[in-house]
């Protein structure tokens, strides 16, 4: 196999790096990572690691010099700072979809603007922007930070008039106040665009607790036809945006509708469930797109779960490694457990997950129960 370039270099030192990392070793092409944290779960695998910070503009420099393509895997590194580099390094996926996605009033006028349903919403950033935004939205509706909210943080659920002064210590920080959608479900649907060619993995139904991916289940359980409209108008976004590389977009559904949520332009948890999951996974996608090599269109293998373990979850990994030691899954199931190798195991941070295979959401369910609550 001909690679088209030999250093890949990755903004951002996380599991998803790490992931991506595995995959482009596995091409014969080597990684240059950079990332604050000197224990990033990156350190352990990339050929080259530079800590230091995402806004230490001679580090970053340094980094693309090394490569001879440059992708992200966090998407707050600050667009500013890429935009010098941009025009004189390979940043193949562009800076485009990382600004975007970095703003949620931004991202949401960005998916109007080409072809996406939203819920309704109002900028605010004062008192008098959110009792207008109420008055417009009614209750309930949510207000969210525009910029650096993730997993549930910057997030006020507006149920009444007495939640309006949870918002108070946001006020003279540019947030949105979004209609809340009453949806039946969430999805979300991974795309990687090349020049040549675009593939969609399979879409998952993803099932949060306190504001985090907590499950991920495929098939989603959705409608062919449904799924097979939001496959693609993600793909007409993709090319209506101009956007190359990976994309992750979460949907709202209610019934035959279906609402863009928000997206990254990166690998996201949601496809975690890839790897062992399907033909080919989104690390390997996005590796193929990197090293400018023919992308392979999924195929899933099975019905399977992904579930992400939190610090607070850490109790389980010890049953879930006795499961599939003493081989106690049905015939054709089986358990991948992956962790992180993060050394400190905060309560909601992300320390791995296990990836269930041959396994339905109703037969997960009866597994916790069996498996895991029992014993």
């Amino acid at each position: 196999m001909t690679l088209s370039f030999k250093w890949i270099g990755i903004l951002g030192g996380g599991q998803l790096g790490m992931m991506l990392v595995e995959e482009i070793h596995s091409f014969g092409a080597k990684a240059v990572v950079l990332d604050p944290d000197k224990d990033a779960p990156c350190s352990r695998v990339a050929d080259e690691f530079i800590t230091a910070s995402f806004d230490d503009f001679d580090a970053l420099e340094a980094l693309c010099k090394k490569s001879d393509v440059v992708t992200y895997e966090f998407e707050n590194v600050k667009a500013d700072y890429l935009v010098d580099l941009d025009a004189r390094y390979n940043i193949k996926q562009g800076i485009r979809p990382l600004f975007d996605s970095q703003d949620r009033l931004r991202e949401k006028e960005n998916a109007n603007a080409h072809g996406l349903c939203t819920a309704r919403f109002v900028s605010c950033t004062t008192k008098t922007d959110l009792d207008r935004a109420v008055e417009e939205l009614g209750y309930p509706c949510i207000y969210k930070t525009r910029t650096l909210g993730y997993d549930g943080h910057g997030q006020v659920l507006i149920k009444s008039e007495q939640d309006l002064a949870k918002v108070e210590p946001y006020f003279g920080t540019p947030g949105v106040v979004e209609e809340f959608i009453d949806f039946d479900c969430e999805v979300s649907v991974i795309a990687v665009r090349s020049k040549d060619a675009t593939i969609t993995f399979p879409i998952s139904r993803n099932i949060h607790r306190n504001g985090i991916l907590d499950l991920s289940i495929v098939p989603s359980g959705l409608e062919e036809s449904l799924e097979a409209e939001i496959k693609a108008a993600t793909v007409r976004f993709m090319e209506r945006a101009g956007y190359l590389g990976i994309l992750c977009i979460e949907y709202f559904v209610k019934g035959s509708s279906f609402y863009f949520n928000e997206m990254a332009p990166r690998p996201h948890n949601s496809g975690h469930y890839t790897i062992e999951g399907c033909s080919t996974n989104q690390y390997r996608e996005l590796t193929r797109f990197l090293l400018g090599l023919p992308l392979e269109e999924p195929k899933l293998l099975s019905p399977c779960v992904m579930k992400n373990l939190l610090g607070k979850d850490l109790w389980m990994v010890p049953k879930y490694e006795e499961v599939v030691e003493k081989k106690r899954l049905q015939e054709g199931q089986s358990a991948y457990i992956h962790l992180y190798g993060k050394k400190e195991p905060r309560p909601l941070r992300k320390m791995g997950h296990v990836t269930l295979t041959n396994m339905t959401e109703d037969q997960f369910v009866q597994f916790v129960k069996t498996e895991l609550e029992s014993r």
